[in-house]
């Protein structure tokens, strides 16, 4: 491949012109505690029908420290942190095993905002599991009911065969062994939106490492 230059997609400055900024007074007023201003947040994007409000990048690290992405879905928030599910054999976790800590990004292309949690990373019990597994779309369950993740694909057109077969069964697709839910724990979360002349506003969070309830709260510069 030749080495020259490629320009990706439309012009930055396209795109800066089509903005529609939203008012957002918690940037000038923010609240005590972000965990509730989260929730307002995933609120108003389904409100807004964002396609896929749930959809994060999640970024882990391997024990020699180098790190990695996948797009996951968040299943609940259920005041403890951000739970979603995925097979501990995995490459994420095997991740999360050896360095329990992760970052979720979400990000709303059509309101330009961006949501970031960081923190560690622990392990649901096996009814959490059950739970979180019976919440995803059936195919999700007969799909991982039938593979080992991460692992390789021989056959596809044969696995195809094998979920399709699985989903004309009217007996329930239980939860593998080989699927758990995981859940990040805030420890920082960062609250990003898109602003005029490309002067994005930041507003970061941090736990009191102390007292593990207690926040304090900053605007970046952008």
């Amino acid at each position: 491949m030749s080495e020259s230059i490629v320009r990706l997609g439309v012009p930055y400055t396209a795109h800066r012109r089509k903005r529609t900024l939203l008012e957002l007074p918690e940037f000038d007023a923010p609240p005590a505690e972000p965990l509730g201003l989260m929730l307002s947040w995933f609120d108003s994007a389904v409100q807004r029908e964002i396609r896929e409000p749930t959809a994060a990048v999640l970024a882990t690290t391997d024990d020699a420290g180098r790190p990695s992405t996948r797009s996951v879905q968040a299943m609940e928030f259920d005041g403890r942190g951000l739970v979603f599910g995925s097979a501990p054999g995995s490459r994420k976790g095997r991740h999360l095993a050896a360095r329990p800590w992760a970052s979720l990004t979400f990000h709303w292309k059509e309101t330009h905002q961006q949501l970031t949690v960081e923190g560690p990373v622990e392990t649901l019990s096996a009814a959490d599991s059950d739970r979180v597994f019976a919440q995803r779309p059936m195919s999700a369950r007969a799909k991982s009911a039938l593979t080992s993740q991460s692992s390789p694909l021989l056959d596809e057109a044969e696995l195809l065969k094998r979920v399709e077969a699985r989903l004309a069964e009217e007996e329930p697709v239980q939860r593998p062994e080989d699927w758990i839910g995981y859940r990040v724990v805030p420890a920082s979360i960062e609250f990003w939106s898109a602003g005029p002349f490309t002067v994005h506003r930041r507003l970061r969070y941090n736990r009191s490492p102390e007292t593990g309830t207690s926040w304090s709260s900053q605007r970046l510069q952008p």
